[in-house]
């Protein structure tokens, strides 16, 4: 068994929730990469994307997963774009058990389409689709780096998601 849990999948896919109850119910710290981020540069994930740019981000998203990645007994949030980067995904494998919260378009569309924190959806014309084309362009990315993949609906329950995710961890 791996020393941490590392959660992957698309932006809107409960990363986050999933990751603090999970974490909670393991006795593990919780770290969320984005919040990291954004505690490091004193600015939101827009405004770092709006006046420093994506690649400041992605290199700043590498810099602290390879940091976290290093601490045991952890379940670590990602962002929806860390497995774009081989770096982040050869991190987490080496220490953390990594689950793939593979939540559909529809859901994700309707849990981010009022949010204004998601600067790669932002001024989209058709945001269904550029969600939708993100997510194919993502998903065998998220698929191959996974050790456990979990689906998740609208309808999912989240505390029986947790306790799939912990006795997959826990049998690995």
């Amino acid at each position: 068994m791996k020393d941490n849990i590392a959660l992957i999948g698309f932006m809107g896919s409960g990363k986050t929730t999933v990751g603090r109850i999970l974490a909670r119910s393991l006795d593990m710290k919780f770290i969320d990469i984005d919040r990291c981020i954004s505690i490091r540069e004193k600015k939101t994930i827009p405004e770092i994307f709006e006046e420093l740019g994506e690649k400041y981000f992605r290199d700043l998203e590498r810099e602290i997963i390879e940091e976290e990645s290093r601490d045991n007994n952890i379940v670590i949030s990602t962002g929806g774009g860390a497995i774009i980067d081989n770096v982040n995904i050869k991190n987490l494998k080496q220490t953390s058990f990594v689950v793939f919260l593979d939540c559909n378009v529809e859901t994700i569309y309707e849990r981010v389409r009022r949010s204004k924190n998601r600067p790669l959806l932002n001024n989209s014309e058709n945001l269904f689709e550029k969600i939708k084309d993100l997510h194919e362009k993502r998903q065998t990315l998220y698929k191959i780096s996974a050790d456990f993949s979990i689906e998740i609906t609208s309808e999912t329950n989240l505390y029986d998601s947790v306790e799939k995710i912990k006795n997959a961890y826990i049998l690995s």
